[in-house]
């Protein structure tokens, strides 16, 4: 369990730190046009809330595939919470890439790429691990 939670940790503080790394260099270039997407205080609690509901879970299931999935996207939810509080001057979460008109941030690919990891970690884990699908908990 230390060992699955050191991987979701390290995981997940890796992809948020290269979230906030991109965000802090183009929120402090002047020329560049930085969009916001905000966000109230009750979303920043029940993000917060559920992502350490993530994390209890990924930590739970003790899969190191599922583990690193699963800290890639708790690692893009804290960025973006943590971005709302270290940029508190502009009105909620930077994003800091534009394509296609759409205005998004490295922490929302990261979301984003995590549940597509997700999925066949998953469906592996469920595969070799059938008589644990029916555990009470």
């Amino acid at each position: 369990m230390i060992r699955t939670l050191a991987l979701l940790a390290g995981t997940a503080g890796a992809v948020a730190g290269l979230d906030l790394a991109h965000k802090a260099l183009e929120v402090s270039d002047r020329s560049s046009t930085v969009f916001v997407h905000s966000r109230s205080g009750l979303y920043v609690a029940v993000a917060a809330a559920a992502s350490l509901a993530w994390a209890v879970m990924v930590v739970r299931v003790g899969s190191m595939s599922i583990t690193v999935a699963g800290g890639v996207v708790l690692g893009g939810a804290l960025g973006n919470l943590a971005s709302i509080a270290l940029w508190p001057s502009l009105s909620g979460v930077p994003d800091t890439i534009v394509a296609g008109g759409i205005a998004f941030s490295a922490a929302d690919v990261a979301v984003a790429v995590g549940f597509v990891m997700l999925i066949p970690a998953m469906a592996i884990f469920a595969l070799r691990n059938r008589e644990r699908l029916f555990e009470q908990i």
